[in-house]
């Protein structure tokens, strides 16, 4: 049986790549997406995942917007999501439900595996 995946959304490929890599060498599997259109996408091929990292500013859907999407689909509103931002101004989506983090970019990997080992089990069986 394969553990959930945890969801990376960043528009940065660098970043995406990095935070992706770093949870796999905890055991975890991370999978990402450039956009929020993109994630829904990998959501409805690789399955419901049980983490959201997610970018706030992006193109096509931002973060927002993806934020806004699994909230109003009974299927995801569950999924914890933590907001990965170089901005980090009060916004009414931190409010949202399933919003669980704010974590500010750069990233400190404590803080991005401390909420990986709240919400996700590591390793592929």
């Amino acid at each position: 049986m394969t553990k959930q995946p945890i969801l990376v959304v960043d528009d940065d490929d660098g970043a995406r790549t990095m935070l992706c890599i770093v949870l796999c060498a905890e055991g975890y599997r991370a999978i990402g997406a450039a956009d929020g259109v993109e994630a829904l996408e990998r959501i409805r091929s690789d399955g419901v995942p049980a983490l959201v990292f997610v970018d706030l500013m992006m193109p096509r859907m931002d973060g927002e917007g993806l934020i806004r999407e699994m909230t109003r689909d009974p299927s995801l509103s569950h999924v914890p999501i933590a907001i990965i931002s170089g901005q980090m101004t009060e916004r009414p989506v931190r409010q949202s439900p399933g919003v669980i983090a704010s974590v500010t970019k750069p990233i400190e990997l404590d803080d991005l595996l401390n909420i990986a080992r709240q919400f996700a089990l590591p390793g592929v069986s």
